[in-house]
């Protein structure tokens, strides 16, 4: 089988810098909301944590399914025989990998292409909560800055 296999220090870099992405962004968000308190803090405080919160679980779950092609030639042969089931394993041409959006892809003569080894819901859960912690972020810096009109007014009228 001619593939592109899994590159195991792009995989460990991804796994390293991801976790340490998502503790920092794991850090941030829970000591924002927990430095305040949830039930205490203004709206802009809150979804600032919650946007940490978001960013560290999309990195989490990027790293998660970078993690499930760490695999050696055999392990991807292996992987791309289960996804195609045993009447094409004899036709696998090769396997390809993208590192973003996360896959794997193995080719068989005449039937096509197959994902094999990242799980399904891996690429569009990190996508959701990636661009859920955006959202937040932005809705956050609008709160923020409504928060500090109104104070600015407070103080010019007194």
């Amino acid at each position: 089988m001619s593939d592109d296999q899994p590159n195991i220090l792009a995989i460990l870099l991804i796994g390293l810098v991801g976790l340490a992405v998502a503790g920092g962004f794991a850090v941030f968000g829970f000591t924002t909301l927990a430095r305040h308190g949830v039930r205490r803090s203004e709206k802009d405080v809150m979804l600032r944590g919650f946007a940490g919160v978001a960013a560290a679980a999309a990195a989490a779950m990027y790293v998660w399914g970078a993690l499930h092609l760490v695999k050696d030639e055999s392990m991807t042969t292996d992987a791309c025989r289960a996804a195609v089931g045993p009447e094409h394993a004899a036709d696998i041409t090769g396997a390809d990998v993208s590192y973003i959006p996360l896959h794997l892809n193995c080719h068989v003569r005449g039937a096509g292409t197959y994902a094999a080894a990242v799980p399904d819901y891996v690429n569009p859960a990190a996508l959701g909560l990636a661009l859920t912690a955006v959202a937040l972020g932005v809705f956050a810096a609008f709160a923020s800055e409504l928060r500090a009109r109104d104070n600015f007014r407070k103080e010019k009228t007194s």
